[in-house]
């Protein structure tokens, strides 16, 4: 079997709105529902403090109400970028981490995923990425509190463990992109 090598994009993007509501959602997420992860086995070694992965499709949470159309709006800017028309959100939840907690290598879902960071201490693990086409080589996503980053969803990637007493807030996602931009089709057509 021969590889084919595909080059492909990530995104890194300032959230416009996170000074602006990110007192509010954690408010708010700090008062929903949570649960934990603690899966430790040969495929598995996840620890998570609290988390509301299990209801990523319920958009009717308190906390989801007041980022999704912020996020809808920001990720519709990715898509224009990326030469798709639009995007839709297809499973959103938060993550919270504290000292000793990690997830995993694991992908994703759709087409695209990522990752709002919005509580990021000094001294929070950034997220990782492994080349697929060398797995020798590991990818540290260079974000800061308020980015977006978002990738294809088939990159294998990993929140490492956190080694300070802080916590870690984050919410991902994943996303669908549907229609191409039409207007890049004679350009693709000429090539």
């Amino acid at each position: 079997m021969k590889k084919i090598k595909l080059s492909t994009t990530s995104l890194l993007k300032p959230f416009k709105y996170h000074n602006q509501i990110k007192e509010n959602l954690l408010s708010k997420i700090n008062n929903s529902y949570n649960d934990n992860l603690n899966i430790k086995d040969d495929y598995f070694g996840d620890e998570i403090h609290r988390l509301d992965w299990s209801k990523n499709l319920d958009y009717s949470r308190e906390w989801i109400k007041l980022i999704k159309p912020k996020l809808e709006e920001h990720f519709n800017v990715c898509a224009n970028d990326l030469n798709y028309q639009n995007c839709e959100i297809k499973g959103i939840w938060y993550q919270q981490y504290k000292k000793n907690n990690t997830h995993g290598w694991h992908i994703h879902g759709e087409n695209y995923t990522g990752v709002y960071y919005l509580e990021f201490p000094k001294g929070s693990p950034k997220t990782e990425l492994i080349d697929q086409y060398n797995i020798n080589k590991k990818i540290t996503i260079n974000a800061k509190e308020g980015d977006v980053v978002i990738f294809p969803s088939f990159i294998i990637h990993r929140a490492p463990k956190v080694i300070n007493d802080i916590r870690k807030t984050i919410i991902s996602f994943n996303l669908q992109f549907n229609l191409v931009n039409s207007n890049i089709f004679s350009t693709i057509d000429s090539l």
